[in-house]
């Protein structure tokens, strides 16, 4: 087994360096022109054993050298290593094992109500808009933030909401509070897929959540006591599969 995770090891060195000539050459604004040669020549021995490197259409191909240093196509190599490879033309990106089919809800969804009694907080927040933030020594991009003001008569309560379109099974998220308060997640009709008393200060803590084709998915965040207002929940790195 050892044997076989130093050869892996190696072949994945290998490949990070054939992962920039690949995304480099599908990018024409990256594309550079370099002299190299092909060498069939050169002998690959995986666990032992002589091996023909392919294409994904069978056609054999070869070891390419340049400025010293030999590049084996990255196909090829996963083969041997039995990895699964796919290329997203999209984004220029070459996916080594299986390829991750979740789906970032705070980046890719936009919420379609939210409450929290002022407009500027009970936000969501995507990549880009506004600077990366640490959250429980965590270093965010984007995040949601359930604020409990300190002006309210009655308890304070935030809220925001999303569609699903019934398209998801499971939700997998990290949270924190600043403050003690009580977390929901509610699905349709308001039923109550999670909900925890959870305690300002404390490490983030991940759950999963089955989300049983709901369309509607809100958090929600409450007060316990007084002493408990002015203050902020985060939900992050929130995964829809």
């Amino acid at each position: 087994m050892k044997k076989k995770a130093s050869h892996l090891t190696a072949l994945l060195l290998t490949l990070g360096a054939v992962l920039c000539f690949a995304a480099g050459a599908a990018a024409a604004d990256t594309l550079q022109a370099i002299t190299a040669y092909l060498d069939p020549g050169i002998t690959i021995i995986f666990d032992g054993e002589a091996k023909t490197l392919t294409d994904a259409k069978g056609a054999r191909v070869y070891p390419i050298t340049y400025n010293g240093s030999t590049y084996l196509p990255v196909r090829a190599v996963a083969d041997l290593a039995g990895l699964e490879v796919n290329w997203d033309q999209a984004t220029k990106t070459v996916h080594l094992g299986k390829m991750s089919t979740d789906v970032d809800l705070i980046d890719t969804l936009n919420n379609y109500y939210r409450d929290s009694g002022v407009d500027n907080w009970g936000a969501q927040v995507k990549t880009g808009e506004k600077d990366p933030m640490e959250i429980s020594g965590i270093n965010c991009s984007h995040w949601i933030d359930l604020y409990l003001g300190t002006w309210m008569e009655q308890t304070p309560t935030a809220k925001i909401s999303f569609n699903l379109e019934g398209k998801y099974d499971t939700l997998a998220f990290q949270y924190y509070t600043t403050k003690d308060v009580i977390l929901k997640v509610f699905g349709d009709n308001d039923s109550v897929l999670f909900e925890q008393e959870i305690h300002g200060g404390r490490v983030a803590q991940t759950v999963t959540v089955p989300l049983l084709k709901t369309t509607q998915l809100s958090f929600y965040a409450e007060q316990i006591s007084k002493d408990t207002r002015n203050s902020h929940t985060y939900i992050f790195d929130a995964k829809l599969s």
